[in-house]
């Protein structure tokens, strides 16, 4: 699929929709928060739940993250969905067509395409749930995260507890070194931190 394909594919997608029930009805959530808050738990209850409503659903993760599994988001405690992997726009495009609710797991890990994307898909009336940090190692907003914030119709903020000293963590300390804003890992990786006890990186 061509650079111009994915846009216009959106557009023969929203037409199709509109031919099909004659109205659009989409929206985009937004789960958020640093690693280890459960972010994506509450990704997969919220797809499991639209499915028992019998919607069409889909659950898409980043194609470059496999800690766990290749084909399924799993949780760090160790709940898991059947997943597409996606590499971007086109790839998600692709997967969504059919369903009328779309899940997306680390969507920190994307390139601002794919907020235009989910736009697209909304505006076709489907649901879209996207999950993912929205602080690096920083504590930066990953501008990624920032723009699906903007456009989403319901965001949730999740927190988790302090690795440090207990209290409520809404950043993700950095255990390992690496230049890059995106470096994948899990448990011994990250740890949350409160406001006191996060370490800001200034590398």
């Amino acid at each position: 699929m061509s650079d111009r394909e994915p846009r216009n594919f959106a557009k023969q997608m929203m037409a199709d929709h509109k031919h099909d029930s004659g109205k659009l009805s989409g929206r985009i959530e937004l789960i958020c928060g640093p690693m280890f808050a459960g972010k994506s738990t509450m990704l997969i209850e919220r797809l499991a739940a639209a499915k028992g409503q019998s919607n069409r659903v889909i659950a898409c993760k980043p194609a470059r993250d496999t800690r766990y599994a290749a084909d399924r988001i799993v949780t760090h405690d160790g709940a898991d969905i059947l997943a597409e992997r996606i590499a971007g726009s086109s790839d998600l495009l692709m997967a969504a067509q059919s369903a009328d609710v779309v899940g997306i797991d680390e969507f920190h890990f994307f390139e601002m395409r794919l907020v235009e994307t989910c736009e697209a898909l909304d505006n076709a009336g489907k649901r879209v749930i996207c999950a993912g940090v929205d602080l690096d190692h920083r504590g930066q907003m990953f501008d990624v995260m920032n723009a699906i914030m903007q456009r989403a119709g319901d965001v949730v903020r999740l927190t988790s507890t302090c690795s440090v000293c207990g209290q409520v963590a809404t950043f993700t300390q950095r255990m390992v070194k690496g230049d890059d804003r995106i470096v994948v890992g899990g448990t011994g990786d990250y740890e949350p931190r409160c406001e006191n006890c996060f370490v800001r990186d200034a590398s």
